[in-house]
């Protein structure tokens, strides 16, 4: 009895299995079904996003006047880790000009954007980014348009002084031979930078007597400007003037004022 109840199961079975063949069309695949994201994930996403830090990274760390701004941005979450995968557009203005746009960048591992400005000024940098969400392509989450600003202020770089030396030519002080050259002092024209050291010398051989008076000569009439003398100088004396501030400044000598040159600050 119990061997007839087990063939009749199986012969159900297989009566089933023939149904179930001849409902399903053969030409038809089976539908496939997308992958949803749950909706409690997409709101993990966007709550991770909104918290999301704006870390600029200025290349080098000091941007300075007459230079482009160079800066890498780096995206952190609240435990410090860095986030890539970022969609993001950044923008700085100077002076109400803009100096950088760089829509739709994107952060990838080991591929970070680097962004170039224009060339700056001294005012203050305007920097905004913009996060447009995470992820690639079509598949971007998150809510778009999260904005941080931030400013920089750019330095004027330091400049290595330099040393010039302007010495008094042999005879000068003997003979008016040497206006008509302009070799009365040695140079007698000279380019320096604001922040240099100037040694004066006198080192006329004839060990006459000299000095070095900012100012001009109309004829043989001096007008000192007061931007340096000093005084007369005695054979081998010698003084040192550093530069402030861009200009010419025209010198001569007190006792032979035929003896005269010019000094150009940049």
């Amino acid at each position: 009895m119990n061997f007839t109840y087990g063939l009749i199961a199986i012969v159900g079975l297989l009566v089933a299995a023939s149904l179930a063949l001849i409902v399903l069309d053969p030409q038809e695949a089976p539908e496939s079904r997308a992958m949803v994201v749950p909706e409690t994930k997409i709101a993990q996403i966007e709550e991770d996003l909104s918290q999301l830090s704006v870390n600029p990274s200025i290349l080098p760390s000091i941007t300075n006047v007459g230079d482009s701004l160079v800066l890498e941005v780096e995206f952190k979450d609240d435990d410090g880790n860095v986030v890539d995968h970022v969609n993001y557009d950044i923008f700085a203005t100077q002076n109400s000009d803009s100096i950088l746009s760089d829509p739709a960048s994107h952060r990838h591992p080991g591929k970070y954007p680097i962004h170039e400005s224009s060339v700056l000024d001294d005012s203050l940098i305007q920097i905004q980014v913009v996060v447009q969400g995470l992820g690639h392509g079509d598949d971007i989450f998150g809510p778009k348009g999260i904005e941080t600003t931030f400013t920089i202020t750019p330095v004027i770089a330091a400049q290595t002084a330099t040393s010039t030396e302007i010495k008094t030519s042999d005879n000068s002080g003997m003979s008016m031979d040497c206006q008509a050259s302009l070799d009365c002092y040695t140079p007698s024209i000279v380019t320096v930078s604001v922040g240099d050291v100037i040694t004066m010398i006198n080192s006329d051989s004839t060990a006459a007597m000299h000095s070095f008076t900012a100012g001009s000569v109309d004829g043989f009439t001096p007008s000192p400007s007061g931007t340096f003398d000093t005084g007369i100088m005695s054979a081998d004396d010698s003084f040192e003037w550093i530069p402030e501030s861009t200009g010419e400044v025209p010198y001569y000598c007190l006792l032979h004022t035929w003896m005269q040159g010019t000094i150009i600050v940049e």
